[in-house]
């Protein structure tokens, strides 16, 4: 901005102080609707298998075999919640470890190319790892009048 667009934007607001005034506090409004997916993602894997909990325990001192048992459940109970909401899916087909082709024009969202890399494609190389994209969409909206740091509430028995 510009000091001529700033000028005019004070005089603006001296001119009309009730139009100036619902702008200010609009802001916070628009700040509000920020896209808190990620939080609801997380929320819903706490919820569904506990995922924030275990990751934030402190396992040291747990045997393999412990950290394994718990795990198990973890990763089916959480892996059932992606299914449902997401559909993960490989980028590419062929299994890891099989030799690629990579074409001029490839597109570098999908395809990440590492190693001894020289010149332009084509390129041949050893597909490291699939890569994943969602297939499907379909995280719930914010519901109701919850905090958007509450990721999952505190629990109390009542005895």
């Amino acid at each position: 901005m510009n000091i001529w667009s700033a000028f005019k934007a004070f005089w603006k607001a001296l001119q009309e102080p009730q139009k100036a005034q619902q702008f200010l506090e609009d802001k916070p409004k628009q700040a509000e609707n920020t896209d808190l997916s990620h939080l609801r993602l997380l929320s819903i894997l706490q919820q569904s298998g506990r995922l924030i909990d275990f990751l934030k325990e402190d396992i040291s001192s747990y045997t393999d075999e412990q950290v394994g048992g718990a795990v198990r459940k973890i990763h089916q109970d959480c892996n059932k919640s992606l299914e449902e909401l997401i559909a993960i899916r490989p980028l590419m087909d062929e299994n890891e470890g099989a030799l690629i082709k990579i074409v001029q024009g490839y597109d570098p969202a999908t395809i990440k190319i590492v190693g001894k890399v020289k010149g332009e494609p084509p390129f041949t190389g050893i597909l490291v790892h699939k890569g994943w994209k969602a297939s499907k969409r379909s995280l719930p909206k914010k519901v109701g009048d919850t905090s958007h740091e509450v990721l999952h509430p505190a629990e109390i028995e009542v005895r």
